[in-house]
């Protein structure tokens, strides 16, 4: 399946009327929660809530560790919480909207200086969110900043610019880091394991769009509360993969019950965010869309790049048991579907497109999360999950022995579904995690179980000519200038059940100026039949409140992804791929609202799956390499209406599969990337941004085109691509220009929420991939055209 870069979302105005609204408030209030780390409610706090021109409420929190600040006008407020022997924190911008109760959530730590005569810092909140004891890379962006985000339009997984090593294109939502690929990242939402959080992350197709790691988020605009992110070196309560880890959490409903609806020219989009109306205890967010992608394709002219729809229907329920337990649901159902047609090749202008396609999958996942207080100080969080996907696609070609001409779509040639994959995966899980405080600090332990059912399948129907090769892949003949797919070199299957088990513990020393984080982890992978023992390491050194220096080590263990071990018997067996991981880091705030950090680091990579085989599929884990490199971070909160970030990041990479042919850079090595954005609150109603975003090229094969491979066959005029050499020359230097505006206002009874979002706004290209035309020899660029994203959203809140 292909999008192209040119292909926009415009979003019509839509209504959505609420019965007996009489009178509209133009103000809103906030519901404030105050607490410890462990959870525990922190009464007495004094909080404050400052508008943009100065004016101040207070509020002392309740027995509950709750205040409401009620009468408020519409707009970004700061909001700070103080109390006796815990480090004063605040939310630099929190929005409030008209006729809603917002929920802020506020998270004291405690101050191990209170006795020492220092300046008084305020911390910002999501200091308290990310890894507190973790490397200074580690990052949180909130739920404003994500529904904002330059460059994101209304998806999540596009608003992560900014973050050390982060490097995206904006062309996929998917990211890379610190020259790791988009699948080595691991991802959890709401503490479950889920790598389908994108849509149409291909693994048949144009090498594009499978390496891209897919198009669309799951996650409707304003679902997700947070996200939290390092780009190494965390705690030893994660693993499975090691490129760098994303949790994102999936928000609470409303105290105050809001609705909202999208209808564009690709579907329709409906949320709610409130109360359940069953239980007083229970809130729900819950958000259903579906998107046909053909249709809106249709509309603009591009009927020839195919039909993908997708659905997403998404529901969390939060319920408070007792002042001690809460409960937690989440579903997620993501299913979607794409077709490419001779219909859609009938329209292509010059027919350098002539794959056919068909995708389909239906993926599930259902969650339950207890949490509950214990003691003074600890807490026990149990998480017990059902994750089901089942996935197939398909690949032919239209015009496979002839020239291609062009045809009404019933007389086009054509073989259709040449090669099949199937990807089914089954999984139950158990997830346990408690901490408490001890006499040196806070003790943290977790279990893991999953139970995993796997049945991967790749199937070729009859020999199949391809005609772009590297030069290492296997040919029955090696006079020919192309690779053919056979059933006997190609076909393979992959059916197994497996568990899974991991433990860990950790320890956290905490001294006044000192914190130690020492840990470690013990997985057991039943796919690959070996345990895995993976040390975890960390130090801070706090020079003041406004200085620490940080130190990570620890080993990392990622297992091969299905795909890899299906593709051929041989590669069952394939074992975990082993990262060891170093970095040193400082960060400083200064000036009130701004902060520098630095962070070098150095990887040791060992087992490395290497690159299978085209036609066989054979790979194996003998790879090794390294990473080294430096991110450098410059923010600016958000204060007097603005906010800014600017990041540098270098990484020198290599890879050697060890087969004799030397090391080489990997893929996914952008040896600087360098990101600058900032964002302005106009008015109450207006919000403005911008990101510059630049990267050098990252590696490439060199290639040869060859003429007339067909000619021996006396077949039609064919040319092919061999690539002959491995990464040794580079692409061109990426760069691009996003801008955004943000629009909200009342219209009657509801709120008109809008953007205007322009992605790569001088039009620089996209895509380093180059596409090769077989039936001309043609090697074609992808010239990179303007993407505008328009949204418009009516809110109704009550």
């Amino acid at each position: 399946m292909k999008f192209r870069s040119h292909v926009f979302r415009f979003v019509a105005p839509c209504a959505l009327v609420a019965a007996g609204a009489l009178a509209h408030a133009e103000t809103g209030e906030l519901l404030i929660t105050v607490a410890s780390v462990e959870n525990r409610p922190l009464a007495g706090s004094t909080i404050t809530v400052e508008s943009r021109t100065g004016e101040k409420q207070q509020a002392v929190a309740d027995a509950d560790g709750r205040a409401m600040v009620r009468d408020l006008a519409v707009g970004l407020y700061r909001v700070a919480a103080q109390l006796q022997g815990f480090r004063p924190v605040a939310e630099p911008a929190i929005r409030v909207v008209r006729g809603k109760t917002v929920p802020v959530d506020m998270v004291l730590p405690r101050d191990r200086r209170a006795d020492e005569e220092i300046e008084e810092i305020v911390v910002v909140a999501d200091a308290i969110r990310r890894d507190a004891f973790g490397g200074v890379g580690s990052s949180y962006l909130d739920r404003e900043h994500l529904r904002t985000a330059t460059g994101s339009g209304a998806d999540v997984m596009r608003a992560l610019d900014g973050l050390p090593g982060l490097h995206s294109t904006g062309e996929f939502a998917s990211f890379t880091v610190r020259g790791r690929g988009p699948r080595d990242n691991l991802i959890l939402v709401d503490g479950f394991p889920y790598e389908r959080v994108v849509h149409f992350d291909d693994a048949l197709g144009e090498q594009e769009d499978i390496e891209g790691g897919g198009r669309f988020s799951i996650f409707a605009p304003n679902l997700i509360e947070g996200v939290a992110f390092s780009p190494g070196g965390w705690s030893a309560a994660h693993g499975g993969r090691n490129g760098s880890l994303l949790k994102l959490d999936v928000a609470k409903g409303n105290p105050s019950p809001t609705a909202s609806v999208r209808l564009d020219m690709a579907g329709l989009e409906l949320v709610y965010d409130g109360p359940s109306g069953i239980d007083d205890d229970t809130s729900v967010i819950a958000s259903a869309r579906r998107f046909d992608f053909g249709r809106l394709f249709e509309i603009i002219g591009e009927r020839d790049i195919g039909n993908p729809v997708m659905t997403d229907v998404i529901l969390k329920t939060h319920t408070r048991i007792d002042p001690a337990n809460e409960l937690e649901l989440l579903l997620l159902y993501t299913p979607e579907q794409s077709d490419r047609t001779v219909e859609h090749v009938a329209h292509s202008e010059s027919l350098e497109d002539r794959e056919l396609l068909h995708t389909s999958q239906d993926s599930v996942l259902l969650g339950v999360t207890w949490t509950r207080l214990f003691g003074s100080d600890g807490i026990l969080e149990n998480r017990i999950y059902l994750r089901d996907t089942d996935k197939t696609s398909r690949e032919g070609e239209a015009f496979p022995f002839s020239d291609p001409m062009h045809l009404p779509a019933q007389e086009i040639p054509a073989r259709q579904d040449i090669r099949s994959l199937t990807e089914v995966e089954k999984e139950f899980g158990l997830r346990s995690d408690l901490s408490m405080s001890n006499r040196w600090g806070l003790f943290g332990a977790g279990i893991r179980f999953a139970d995993l059912d796997i049945e991967f399948a790749t199937a070729i129907d009859a020999p199949w000519i391809r005609y772009a090769y590297d030069a290492r892949d296997f040919q029955g003949d090696s006079t020919n200038r192309y690779i053919v797919l056979t059933p006997e070199d190609t076909n393979s299957a992959f059916a197994r059940r497996e568990r899974q088990y991991a433990t860990y513990a950790e320890q956290v020393f905490e001294m006044p100026r000192w914190d130690f984080r020492v840990g470690a982890r013990y997985d057991y992978d039943g796919f690959s039949g070996e345990g895995y023992v993976s040390p975890r390491l960390s130090a801070n050194y706090r020079f003041s409140r406004a200085t620490r220096l940080a130190a990570t080590a620890g080993t990392f263990y990622q297992s091969p992804r299905f795909l890899e071990r299906a593709a051929d018997p041989d590669n069952f067996g394939l074992q975990n791929e082993r990262v060891n991981h170093l970095s040193l880091g400082i960060e400083h705030r200064f000036r009130d609202n701004w902060s520098v950090l630095l962070e070098a680091y150095s990887q040791r990579l060992d087992d490395l799956v290497t690159e299978g085989d085209t036609v066989t599929g054979v790979t194996n884990g003998l790879g090794e390499g390294t990473s080294l490199g430096l991110d450098v971070v410059l923010n600016r909160r958000f204060n007097n209406g603005w906010s800014g970030n600017a990041v540098y990041s270098y990484n020198d990479s290599t890879r050697d599969d060890r087969d004799g042919s030397g090391e080489y850079a990997p893929d996914y090595n952008h040896r600087h990337l360098f990101s600058v954005g900032a964002r302005w609150e106009i008015t109450q109603r207006w919000q403005a941004g911008f990101r510059w975003k630049y990267a050098t090229g990252r590696p490439r094969d060199e290639y040869v085109v060859h003429s007339d491979v067909l000619a021996h066959l006396n077949g039609p005029l064919r040319y092919s691509q061999e690539y002959v050499t491995n990464n040794t020359a580079r692409w061109d230097s990426f760069h691009t220009l996003n801008v955004r505006v943000d629009y909200r206002r009342p219209v009657g009874p509801v709120d008109l929420v809008a953007f205007v979002d322009i992605l790569n706004l001088y039009g620089a290209s996209a895509t380093d991939e180059l596409e090769f035309n077989p039936a001309t020899g043609m090697i074609v660029p992808d010239d990179g055209e303007v993407f505008p994203l328009i949204g418009i959203r009516f809110e109704k809140t009550w």
